[in-house]
Order: C-alpha cells, then sequence, then structure tokens
C-alpha cells in the first residue's frame, strides 16, 4: 500500500497539473499551483519517506499519503464547484464598484504606512535582525510593513487599466515596492518573497489586460523554480554572509550546484515529511483532535495584546482542547523532535483538527479561491485584489498551514486594509451580483 498511496498522490497532482496547463491561461487558476507545490515540495520528500518507510510506525506512511492525496482532491473540486457556479441574485461585496481617483489616494496611504514600518524595521539592530526567530519589535514592525502589499496591489491594477507605460504618480509608488520584493526574494531568498513576486506582476496582468505567459517562458520558470525551493537554505546562506561583499555574494550564489542540493530531497524523507506522518500518527493513535481550537488559539496569541490586557488574562483565553501533550508524545513514542525552522505541512494541520474529515479544511481553501477568481475574472477590484493576495498564502496551505489563509489574513485585511480601500468605494451604485 505504501507505493500505490505515493503513486495515488504523484498521479492525482500530476493530473491536475497538466490540466490547468492544457489551456492557454487555466493556469493561473489556484489548483496548478498548489500542485505544483506539492510535486515539487512535498512529493520529493514523500519519495525519499517510501524509501526509508521502515524508520516510521505500520501503515503511518500509506496514511499519511492517502489522506494528503484526499485533501488535494478536496482542494481541486472545491475550486471547481466554486469558479463554474452559477451567480446568484444575493448581493456581494466582492463585486462592489470603486472609483479610481479614491482608489489611488487608498492605495499610496497603504504603501506609505508600509514603507514607515519598513524604515523602523530596517532601523533596528543588526543582532535582532539576525536572529533566526524574530519576535518583540522585528514582529510588529514586519506585520504593519506588510500593508504596503494591498497598496501595491491596489495601484498596480489601477496602473494596468489605464493606457499610458509612464504614469508618474503610480511608478513612484510601484516602483518602491517592486524594489521591496526583489530584496525579499533576491537578496534574504525568502520562498514566501518569490512567490509573491510572480503572483502580483503576472497574474494582474492576466486578470486586467489578458495577456498569458508564453508556455516555454513558464515551463522554464518552473523549472528554475522547482529547483530553489528545495535549495533555497543554500541559497540562503549564501546571501546572508555578511563577511563577503555582496558582489562576491551574488557570484557564489550564481555559480552554486543547486540541482546537487536538490538531489538529497529524494534520497531521504526530509523534515517537513517526518512531522507530518509521525504527528499525524499520534492525532490517529489517541483519537486525540482540536476541532479547529488552534485556530483560535493562535488569533488570541497574535492580536490579543497582553500589554493592555495582561499575560494571565491572555493565557486564560486560549483553549485547552486535551490534556494530552501532543510534541511530548511525539518524543516518547517514536523519538523524533520537531527541527526548530521546520513545517508540518497543512495536511497535518487539517488531520489534526478533524481526522479523516480534515479534507474540509482544503475543501473550503478551494471554494475560497475559486469564488476570489470567477470574481477576478469578472472584472471585480476585491476579487482581483484578494486572489491575487491570497494566492501565496494559499499554496503554502501545503507547505506550512492552514491559519494563515483561513484566519490570519483575513483579520490583517479587515483591520489594516479594507477600512482604507472601503472609502474608495462608489456608493450610488448597485455592486455586481455574485
Amino acid at each position: 500500500m505504501n507505493l500505490f498511496s505515493l503513486i495515488l498522490f504523484g498521479a492525482l497532482n500530476v493530473v491536475m497539473v497538466i490540466y490547468y496547463l492544457s489551456s492557454k491561461g487555466r493556469f493561473y487558476q489556484f489548483p496548478f499551483w498548489a500542485g505544483m507545490i506539492a510535486l515539487g515540495w512535498f512529493f520529493p520528500q514523500a519519495v525519499g519517506g517510501y524509501f526509508n518507510y521502515g524508520e516510521f510506525p505500520s501503515n503511518a506512511y500509506s496514511d499519511g499519503m492517502f489522506f494528503a492525496a484526499l485533501c488535494m482532491a478536496s482542494l481541486w473540486g472545491g475550486f471547481e464547484y466554486a469558479v463554474k457556479r452559477v451567480p446568484s441574485t444575493k448581493i456581494s461585496w466582492l463585486g462592489a464598484p470603486f472609483n479610481p481617483q479614491k482608489l489611488y489616494y487608498a492605495g499610496a496611504a497603504l504603501c506609505l504606512f508600509g514603507f514607515f514600518f519598513q524604515w523602523k524595521l530596517w532601523s533596528l539592530p543588526e543582532e535582532m535582525l539576525a536572529q533566526s526567530q524574530w519576535t518583540g519589535a522585528t514582529v510588529k514592525y514586519l506585520f504593519l510593513a506588510s500593508v504596503f502589499k494591498m497598496g501595491f496591489i491596489a495601484l498596480w491594477l489601477l496602473y494596468l487599466s489605464q493606457p499610458r507605460l509612464v504614469a508618474p504618480r503610480l511608478l513612484i509608488f510601484i516602483i518602491p515596492c517592486m524594489l521591496l520584493f526583489f530584496e525579499a526574494a533576491l537578496f534574504r531568498g525568502r520562498r514566501a518573497g518569490m512567490m509573491d513576486l510572480v503572483s502580483y506582476l503576472f497574474v494582474c496582468l492576466w486578470f486586467v489586460r489578458r495577456i498569458s505567459l508564453p508556455r516555454w517562458f513558464l515551463n522554464l520558470g518552473l523549472s528554475l523554480g522547482l529547483i530553489l525551493i528545495n535549495s533555497v537554505q543554500t541559497y540562503r546562506l549564501i546571501l546572508m554572509n555578511k563577511e563577503m561583499p555582496l558582489s562576491e555574494r551574488l557570484s557564489e550564489a550564481a555559480g552554486a550546484d543547486y540541482l546537487e542540493t536538490s538531489k538529497g530531497k529524494w534520497q531521504d524523507s526530509g523534515p517537513e515529511f517526518k512531522n507530518y506522518i509521525y504527528y499525524r500518527q499520534i492525532h490517529a493513535d489517541t483519537g486525540v483532535y482540536d476541532f479547529g481550537i488552534v485556530h483560535w488559539n493562535r488569533f488570541v496569541s497574535n492580536y490579543v495584546p497582553a500589554q493592555l490586557i495582561g499575560k494571565e488574562l491572555k493565557k486564560k483565553l486560549k483553549l485547552t482542547p486535551t490534556d494530552l501533550d501532543i510534541k511530548l508524545l511525539v518524543e516518547e513514542r517514536y523519538g523524533h523532535t520537531f527541527k526548530l525552522g521546520t513545517t508540518s505541512t497543512g495536511f497535518k494541520d487539517a488531520f489534526g483538527s478533524f481526522g479523516w474529515f480534515g479534507g474540509i479544511k482544503f475543501l473550503l481553501i478551494g471554494l475560497l479561491m475559486g469564488t476570489l477568481y470567477r470574481h477576478a475574472m469578472s472584472g471585480a477590484f476585491l476579487g482581483q485584489l484578494l486572489y491575487v493576495y491570497l494566492l501565496t498564502k494559499g499554496m503554502q496551505c501545503v507547505s506550512h498551514g492552514t491559519n494563515d489563509i483561513l484566519v490570519r489574513v483575513w483579520v490583517y485585511f479587515f483591520v489594516l486594509g479594507y477600512p482604507i480601500l472601503a472609502w474608495a468605494k462608489i456608493r450610488n451604485r448597485l455592486p455586481m451580483k455574485d
């Protein structure tokens, strides 16, 4: 069953990717990108796990792969249902029309707000920025600085919708934003930064101008991306070596053998895959699940300020789904420790909440992204902005977890982004129907 489960997962994602590559513009749809992450990042570790399945508990490997396949099938089905759903008579807030002039000012305000906190972030001592796990002021400034992304998307959509190549009042904000994206992607080796850069630039181009990337360019970019995504740690270590001049770092990064680094992914199950299998197995052994309480606890941890209500009250707000310490059980039963800097995948996240019914989380994500894509293709500004903004978070539901796209990003959007953008809505016209 181990080999069958591996082939099933791989075949499902290969078919999904080929389906979205088979038609012009279809590869901008979310399941294609989720499938690429599943094939390029998770699948190599799963192959390594197959060759070393003896290290896992009995049936843990096959059960883990079957559940991962269920999640991806749920995501695909949810997206297709939402995209093809017949519009109802219900009024949709996603279809609200916007005043371009006011939208410019709203986007500019978001950019300036983000630039200010980006400057505050860069002003922190070097030793704070060099820490592998950011805390305190670094996290706060990074959180607030990221709002410039919503401002950029709004202005980029405006830029693409007007005929001029040179539009100074738009480019004066767009160009600094692009430099920040390049800095995160190229000089800090952030996977999310790389994915943001691609999705923001090219998916918006498809929505507004219906310009699709040539197939050869897409295939080349995907091939390079799959190599780099599994070798990003090598790239990052080179670029972050402050003892070398920047020119030497760039030269060494350009000449590094990333293909050789990627080969190791096929020979070992990898820390993320091991995290997923062992933690999923503990939930299966004990029958203990959090039923989504983990999302509430993270909400409290991220957004309830201890400075205002006190640490004790904040601690009491968090709910305890079980008396069992899952992390301790994993270490005691299987001798596996969760390494700092690794993830446990969204598959573990989903199973840890509802067991085999956890695929509903991926179904919801598919429905969400499909709904946004349908509105985006109809010309709805909020549909376009949110689809592009959420695309990277949607892809990370495979590699990291489901909390960001289901909870965290919505709190961020409605608290920091939407209040400013809503000012630009046209209020004397009926919005488009869902």
